[in-house]
C-alpha cells in the first residue's frame, strides 16, 4: 500500500547532530526515526523515536505516518542504508527526510538521550499515571488472599484467551466505563502494569462507583507471588455492559475534561487553513476496518502515532471508545479531537502497479537464494535452499555473486533500488507468490541466531520464566528516572487540568543539549 510523493530525493539533506536537537525543539511537524533493525532498535535507542526498521520499513511507514505532512528526521547506522531508507520514506509519505549525519553512533558518543525496550513511551508515561494519578495498588500476594467482587483482565481479547489470572473477566479499558455495577470492590491488571494503571485511572477519572484496585505487576506479578495462571479463557464482561451507561460516561469525560470536538465546520475551517491532520479510527470490538483498540492504542501509541504538532481527530462507532481514546492522547501530549456523529474513511494511500517477475526455473541457477520476509514467514515456509538474510544485513553480500532475492510484495520495489543502490547487479527479485509449490519447503527449521526482526528484550516473560518477569518489571519502574537523567519528564501530573497539549518529544527535547 505505496503512494508515491513526486518530490525529488534531492530533497533529502543530511544534518548535524545540533541542527538536529534544533528540529526537534520546535513545534514544526516532525516524526523522530530510527531505521535500524528491531532488535538493534530494543536493545537502545534514542528517547521517543519512533522504529520503522530498514527490513519492514514499507509496513510500518504506512501505519505511522499515512498522508501526513512533516519532517522525518532519520537517524541509522549504516549510510548507504540509511540512505536508501529515507528514500523510500520520500515515495512512500508526504514527510521530507533529513538525516541525522553519523547516524546512532555519533549520537550515542555525544551522550545523547538514549533508552530500551519495546513500547517504551506509553510504559514510562503509565509510570508517571500511577506516580501522579489516583491509583491504588494492591499487591498480588494480597489479591490471591482477599478476592473482590469483580476482577477484569483490561487487555484485548485475544491476550486474555491466551492466558490470565482465575477469576478474571475480560472488560478492555474503552468500555469499563459502561459497565452496570457499583458499590463493589473491583481489580484490574493486564500482563504487566501500563495498562492495569490506565484501566484504573480510567474508572478513578469516571467517578465509577467503587472500591478501584490495579493488581501489581499484573500476570507476572502474579506468577512471582506464586500464583498460577488460566488458559484458553472465555468469560466475558459483555453481560455487564448497557448502552445508556456508555453514552453517560462519554459525555461524563466530556464535560469533565472539556473534551473538544471536531464538528464538520472546525474541519472545514482547518481544510481551508491548510491545517493538516490525523484521523484515527478506534473500537474495543474492532468491527470498523483499520480499527484500533484504544486499550492496544494507548499502550502503544509509537506503533501508530509517529508525526508530532498536529491535530488528530479520534473517530470510532463507539462514543465511550472515542472519548476515553482523546482524554489519554491528550494526557500523552497528542492534540486529539472528538469527531463529532460521523466516521469516514482515514484515507489509506492507493497501490501503485508493480510490474513483477515471472518464474522460470532458470531463477534457480543462481549463487544464493536469499528471502528477505520475515522470519516468522521463512520459518514457517521457504523456497528449497534459501537462507534468511533481512535487508538490514545486504551491506554484506558480494557484488560478484548471483542473487535470487524473495520478497512479500509489498517490499519488492523498493527492494529492486537498495539492490541497485548497493550494486548488485546480477540479482533478481521475485514475490513469494510467483513460487510453484512443489518448490516449497515446509519442513521445521531453527535459527543459528536470533532473527535480527524480532525484539529480545526478556522474550520469556510470559511463559513462566520469573527471572524474565521480574527484570521486565524492573524495566519499567527504571523509565522515570531515566527521563529525568537526561531531561526531565514531559508530561503534567494527571490530576492537574487538561489543557492544550503539548507534543512530549518538542517538550522533552527542549531541556536537551550537546
Amino acid at each position: 500500500m505505496i503512494k508515491k510523493n513526486n518530490a525529488p530525493h534531492d530533497i533529502i539533506r543530511l544534518v548535524q547532530l545540533d541542527e538536529a536537537l534544533q528540529l526537534l525543539q520546535t513545534t514544526h511537524r516532525i516524526a523522530f526515526v530510527d531505521v535500524r533493525d528491531r532488535k538493534s532498535y530494543v536493545d537502545e535507542h534514542p528517547i521517543f523515536a519512533v522504529n520503522a526498521p530498514i527490513d519492514s520499513i514499507e509496513l510500518q511507514i504506512e501505519q505511522l505516518f499515512g498522508d501526513e505532512p512533516g519532517i522525518a528526521l532519520i537517524i541509522g547506522d549504516h549510510p548507504t542504508m540509511t540512505d536508501w531508507a529515507a528514500a523510500v520514506i520520500a515515495d512512500a509519505t508526504r514527510l521530507t527526510p533529513q538525516i541525522i549525519d553519523g547516524g546512532f553512533d555519533a549520537w550515542k558518543n555525544h551522550h545523547l538521550p538514549v533508552w530500551g525496550g519495546e513500547y517504551t513511551p506509553s510504559k514510562a508515561f503509565g509510570e508517571w499515571v500511577e506516580t501522579t494519578g489516583n491509583i491504588q495498588n494492591i499487591k498480588p500476594e494480597d489479591a490471591i488472599n482477599s478476592p473482590p467482587h469483580y476482577q477484569f483482565d483490561v487487555r484485548p481479547f485475544t491476550e486474555f484467551q491466551k492466558f490470565s489470572l482465575p477469576s478474571s473477566i475480560h472488560c478492555p479499558t474503552g468500555q469499563l466505563g459502561a459497565l452496570k455495577i457499583c458499590h463493589s470492590s473491583i481489580y484490574l491488571h493486564c500482563a504487566g502494569r501500563t495498562r492495569g494503571i490506565i484501566a484504573a485511572q480510567t474508572l478513578a477519572d469516571q467517578d465509577f462507583d467503587a472500591s478501584i484496585y490495579c493488581i501489581t505487576g499484573g500476570t507476572q506479578g502474579w506468577e512471582l507471588a506464586g500464583g498460577v495462571r488460566s488458559f484458553n479463557n472465555h468469560r466475558s464482561a459483555e453481560g455487564f455492559f448497557s448502552e445508556e451507561t456508555m453514552k453517560q460516561h462519554a459525555n461524563h469525560l466530556i464535560n469533565k475534561f472539556n473534551l473538544p470536538i471536531a464538528t464538520k465546520d472546525s474541519e472545514s475551517n482547518w481544510i481551508r487553513s491548510e491545517t493538516q491532520l490525523r484521523i484515527i479510527t478506534v473500537s474495543e470490538d474492532q468491527t470498523t476496518d483499520q480499527a484500533i483498540s484504544p486499550t492496544t492504542l494507548i499502550q502503544s501509541t509509537d506503533q501508530y502515532l509517529g508525526t508530532h504538532n498536529m491535530p488528530l481527530i479520534v473517530q470510532g462507532p463507539n462514543q465511550l471508545d472515542c472519548a476515553v481514546s482523546a482524554l489519554w492522547l491528550r494526557r500523552l501530549g497528542w492534540n486529539a479531537w472528538l469527531a463529532e456523529e460521523f466516521v469516514r474513511e482515514s484515507g489509506a494511500p492507493s497501490c501503485t502497479p508493480i510490474k513483477l517477475l515471472e518464474w522460470t526455473d532458470e531463477l534457480l541457477l543462481t549463487d544464493r537464494i536469499i528471502d528477505i520476509r520475515s522470519s516468522e514467514g521463512f520459518k514457517a515456509s521457504r523456497l528449497r535452499g534459501s537462507k534468511w538474510i533481512p535487508r538490514s544485513q545486504f551491506n554484506t553480500l558480494r557484488t560478484s555473486d548471483r542473487h535470487l532475492i524473495v520478497c512479500d510484495h509489498s517490499q519488492i520495489t523498493h527492494t529492486q533500488k537498495l539492490v541497485s543502490a548497493l550494486n548488485l547487479p546480477e540479482s533478481n527479485c521475485i514475490t513469494w507468490d510467483v513460487i510453484p509449490k512443489e518448490y516449497i519447503d515446509s519442513c521445521a527449521i531453527r535459527f543459528e541466531a536470533h532473527p535480527s526482526d524480532q525484539a529480545l528484550f526478556f522474550p520469556d516473560r510470559h511463559q513462566g520464566n520469573l527471572e524474565h518477569a521480574k527484570g521486565y518489571l524492573d524495566w519499567e519502574h527504571s523509565l522515570l528516572p531515566t527521563l529525568r537523567v537526561y531531561g526531565g519528564i514531559p508530561w503534567k501530573p494527571i490530576n492537574e487540568p487538561l489543557d492544550h497539549p503539548k507534543s512530549h518529544l518538542t517538550t522533552y527535547y527542549q531541556k536537551v543539549h550537546l
